[in-house]
């Protein structure tokens, strides 16, 4: 897991804003999906706090809570482990364009 500021990746203005999502992660080897949250987000993309243990270059689905089941594709850019707890903090990218 990469361990670099946040702030180093954005390329856009990021907003802070809490919103309870699920992330999804399917591989060849298994499918899992998760409880997790913003931290913020921006035009490109979104910084979560998950459980699951991402790397950069995985692709996740991001499923806001109350939206119907479209996951939203995105690329994990930068992970951070938060403190001694099992959560992280990633930084992802969206791979298509959200509609407004």
């Amino acid at each position: 897991m990469r361990n670099a500021p946040a702030t180093d990746f954005c390329r856009s203005q990021r907003i802070p804003a809490t919103v309870p999502i699920r992330l999804v992660v399917v591989s060849d080897d298994f499918s899992t999906e998760r409880e997790a949250s913003t931290v913020d987000l921006s035009l490109r993309g979104v910084r979560v706090r998950t459980p699951l243990a991402l790397l950069p270059g995985d692709t996740v689905g991001i499923i806001p809570r109350g939206v119907p089941r479209h996951a939203i594709p995105a690329r994990v850019v930068w992970t951070q482990r938060t403190g001694t707890d099992q959560w992280s903090l990633a930084g992802l990218e969206f791979l298509e364009t959200v509609p407004a």
